[in-house]
């Protein structure tokens, strides 16, 4: 039994990380540098970070601009209240039971993509440590009459830390 789970544990593993290209383009191949000293991602993954009005446009602000904080428990309930359980529970997995009240803050937006005009999609932008701070795309299906949430990207920071193939801009051999 113990050899079955290791064996289903490790393909899940694989089958993660088939669909991360996340960690196969360097920064020379993904950035340009701007004439005003900043720089653009140029990569493959097309939802990598914050383009609004250029590859995608926010059509609702499901919950708006907070800081944990500053408020109860009660009241922090009542901020995310305008988003589905399965997407909190889709943004939290894996991370301690303090999630949403240990950031230093939250906006929750759904969105449209140029990119990807078929997907439903969801931006978290959290900030934390101070500056910090990432985005994270949810692709939203039903499945068996319930919604179900996929994590698309993880950005931090500029940084992309994940990016699933279906938003891909072109193949990476891996």
């Amino acid at each position: 039994m113990k050899k079955i789970i290791l064996g289903l544990c490790l393909l899940n593993s694989l089958s993660t990380q088939a669909k991360d290209m996340s960690r196969t383009e360097t920064y020379e191949e993904s950035y340009r540098e701007l004439s005003d000293g900043t720089s653009e991602y140029i990569g493959s993954c097309g939802l990598h970070q914050d383009y609004e009005n250029k590859y995608f446009v926010v059509t609702k602000t499901l919950i708006e601009y907070f800081e944990p904080r500053d408020v109860s428990p009660r009241e922090l309930n009542q901020k995310l209240k305008n988003a589905e359980p399965e997407l909190l529970v889709a943004a939290s997995t894996g991370a301690d039971e303090n999630y949403f009240s240990d950031v230093d803050d939250i906006t929750l937006e759904k969105i449209e993509s140029t990119r990807f005009p078929k997907l439903d999609l969801y931006r978290f932008n959290i900030g934390v440590g101070g500056g910090n701070g990432y985005y994270e795309f949810y692709a939203r299906t039903i499945k068996n009459k319930k919604p179900h949430y996929e994590k698309l990207t993880n950005v931090f920071d500029g940084d992309l830390e994940f990016c699933d193939s279906q938003v891909w801009l072109k193949k990476v051999s891996l």
